[in-house]
């Protein structure tokens, strides 16, 4: 009898691909199939140990496509063409699960989940860490969850006055951050061009502390077991629902994402990390 051959395609939203190797790991436990994943280069980490071969996304995809993640995929209204393209691509014997849509569906992961930490690629020792995700979507509608830069810069100023034994470090990547500079000794403005997603998950060791307004950084280090704070408009479904190793967690609930009380949120965050 023939192995059944199945490829998972991880191109979407960076929270969709948590969803994904949780799936894959379910799998892994409890069928003999074998998967291949295609997806971005720093994104490998997520799944390893987890399927039979990890490739990444072809250069010829960059520039076929160039529209924004959404979901599983791309694109308001999603792709057609992103199913046709990877088959293409794949392994021979392999084939992409009809269920598989590379839209919003997510009723083929229901109850085939298992969520755990990520594996670090090296042990971190040295200074502790409070890590703040400055999220900056340019494009509509991704942007209305956008915290001001201004909330950012008095958080890093009071986090840096009051918690002087730690280093405070922003992380992510330019094209979806703030790019925030400030004169303090221990602040460091760790967003770039090519952030590895690894590096991230390996200095969850050495965190505290995370901040950030509710998206997929946060919940990967409270995957990670780091006491993270959110700020955001859906208090249950992140400290609850989609908490799932039930780490503690702070949330700041705004209706509002760019006017609300920076001073009563910072001060909550401060308490927070105190705690």
């Amino acid at each position: 009898m023939n192995m059944l051959k199945f490829a998972y395609i991880d191109i979407g939203e960076l929270g969709w691909s948590l969803y994904l190797s949780a799936y894959l790991r379910w799998l892994k436990k409890n069928t003999n199939y074998s998967f291949v994943v295609v997806t971005l280069p720093d994104r490998k980490c997520l799944y390893k140990d987890l399927v039979d071969l990890i490739l990444e996304v072809p250069n010829s995809f960059y520039k076929k496509f160039k529209d924004e993640q959404n979901c599983f995929g791309l694109g308001q209204p999603f792709r057609e063409d992103l199913k046709e393209f990877f088959q293409a691509m794949l392994p021979s014997g392999y084939s992409i699960p009809d269920d598989f849509n590379f839209k919003r569906n997510r009723s083929f992961l229901t109850d085939r989940l298992i969520y755990k930490p990520y594996c670090y690629s090296k042990k971190l020792v040295g200074k502790k860490k409070i890590l703040i995700f400055p999220r900056y979507r340019k494009q509509a509608p991704y942007n209305r969850r956008n915290l001001p830069k201004l909330f950012y810069v008095k958080l890093i100023e009071v986090l840096c006055n009051e918690f002087h034994d730690y280093e405070i470090e922003t992380m992510g990547l330019t094209s979806g951050s703030y790019i925030i500079e400030m004169n303090k000794d221990n602040y460091k403005n760790g967003v770039g061009e090519k952030v590895d997603l690894q590096n991230l998950i390996d200095d969850c060791q050495l965190a505290v502390g995370a901040i950030g307004s509710q998206s997929a950084l946060p919940k990967i280090t409270l995957l990670q077991g780091v006491p993270t704070f959110m700020i955001g408009h859906d208090l249950a479904r992140h400290t609850n629902k989609e908490n799932w190793l039930k780490t503690k967690v702070g949330f700041y609930e705004v209706s509002d994402y760019c006017k609300f009380n920076y001073k009563e949120c910072i001060e909550k965050i401060a308490l927070f990390i105190k705690e």
